[in-house]
């Protein structure tokens, strides 16, 4: 082997890696989030020109298509026409002819130079590419921000042509890729390796509660515990006595004149100057939500003013019941327990069925029981059987959906606050 052959081999390689970088540049740019393009643009000058092109495709997918188009004719054309002599004579002992010992050299180089293309030339650049997308952009991009410079006139008129034909389809030119969809983003989380499980689950609950409201986790009216306007600090003391909360509303007549809410603290630190002292001397202001207000707006608003309690309002401008930051806070971190709070283990259906308070909503439900309960007007699985029942519910009233069976267990005044959750394979056979 001659160092002329050498020298052909060589070259054709080189165009071949030059095509490599071409592909290699192009899915880095092309595989760039928004947030990589803006991160690599904090980076210098530098930086600066790599976000800008990223973010003009029409621009660097022509400079490539031209680079990546004249190293391909470059590699197949000089590798057959520069290597295809010397390698014709090593096949003229099998009986070819010169001229068809040349031909068949012809054919089988550029086999190779294809195959060498696509394995050097496209995949393992642009799966290195993908691998590490922003190094490769901020290393190899301004070598072809210039090129692209020195193509002006070639890109110019691929772009027109490009936007010509794009427009005579029906597409936009100036459209970049369709923004990711909430459901694309949630597939990326819940699938990233590289977050722990734990994170993964709170990112799931953040993207899930994008339209919760607030009824769906607020504290009922029923369960309100409020003291009287009327009542002296030493009588509120006396009135919340035993009871774990920290914050209560206040009200006037009736709960759907709540005027403020007061802290446990203020009431203890007034008491021992004055025990006799006013509930005014300790009334905060409480701020009044609609029942419609979503989850992470609410929770925002209540940080922005630090206030850790709202009143829910309803359509009729009555209390539909009272919302607290834990309560908001708890939908996206999961349940906060302190020393008051009973820690319930979570609900599996084993053999036999679970129990479930009534009070449980819906999304709650489902993620504990895997049951999906049909949407309507009820926010928590005892709304729901009572939907189903049409009436007041007894103990013993039994709702199915799905193969599922809800048993009313028990019954706290009216409303209903437990149920027995049946799988259908626990049921007796005369229940089916």
């Amino acid at each position: 082997m001659n160092g002329e052959l050498l020298l052909n081999i060589g070259l054709v390689v080189v165009f071949v890696l030059i095509g490599g970088v071409f592909a290699a540049t192009e899915m880095a740019l092309v595989t760039l989030r928004d947030s990589q393009v803006n991160a690599i643009a904090q980076r210098g000058k530098r930086g600066e020109k790599v976000a800008a092109l990223a973010r003009n495709p029409n621009r660097f997918l022509s400079a490539v298509q031209i680079g990546v188009t004249v190293a391909g004719f470059a590699s197949a054309a000089y590798g057959a026409a520069s290597i295809a002599p010397s390698v014709a004579p090593l096949l003229v002992p099998l009986g070819l002819s010169a001229a068809a010992a040349l031909t068949v050299a012809t054919i089988l180089l550029t086999l190779v130079v294809a195959y060498l293309s696509l394995v050097l030339g496209e995949l393992a650049p642009k799966r290195l590419a993908i691998q590490r997308n922003a190094q490769f952009a901020y290393a190899v991009a301004p070598v072809l921000n210039g090129f692209a410079h020195l193509m002006r006139p070639v890109i110019w008129l691929l772009s027109v042509s490009t936007n010509a034909v794009v427009r005579l389809l029906g597409g936009d030119p100036n459209q970049r890729s369709e923004e990711m969809t909430e459901e694309e983003l949630r597939d990326i989380v819940t699938t990233h390796e590289g977050l722990p499980e734990d994170e993964r689950r709170i990112l799931d609950d953040v993207l899930s509660l994008r339209d919760r409201q607030i009824s769906e986790v607020m504290r009922p009216r029923p369960e309100v515990v409020a003291v009287n306007s009327g009542q002296s600090v030493a009588e509120a003391i006396a009135h919340i006595e035993g009871l774990p909360f920290s914050r209560y509303p206040v009200v006037d007549q009736s709960i759907d004149d709540i005027t403020g809410f007061v802290h446990v603290r203020d009431l203890y630190d007034a008491a021992s100057q004055d025990p006799d002292a006013p509930l005014e001397q300790v009334l905060r202001p409480i701020p009044y939500l609609p029942a419609t207000a979503r989850v992470l707006p609410t929770l925002t608003k209540l940080r922005a003013r630090n206030t850790h309690i709202a009143v829910v309002i309803d359509e009729y401008g009555g209390t539909d019941g009272i919302v607290t930051l834990e309560d908001l806070v708890e939908e996206v971190v999961g349940e906060i327990f302190d020393e008051y709070d009973t820690d319930a283990a979570p609900l599996k259906l084993a053999e036999g069925g679970g129990v479930v308070d009534g009070r449980l909503n819906l999304q709650d439900f489902a993620e504990a029981t895997g049951i999906e309960l049909p949407r309507g007007t009820w926010d928590t699985v005892a709304g729901f059987v009572l939907d189903r029942l049409g009436r007041l519910a007894s103990e013993g009233d039994t709702v199915e959906v799905d193969g599922v069976t809800l048993q009313v267990t028990s019954i706290d005044r009216r409303r209903i606050a437990e149920l027995l959750v049946i799988p259908p394979e626990t049921l007796a056979p005369d229940q089916h």
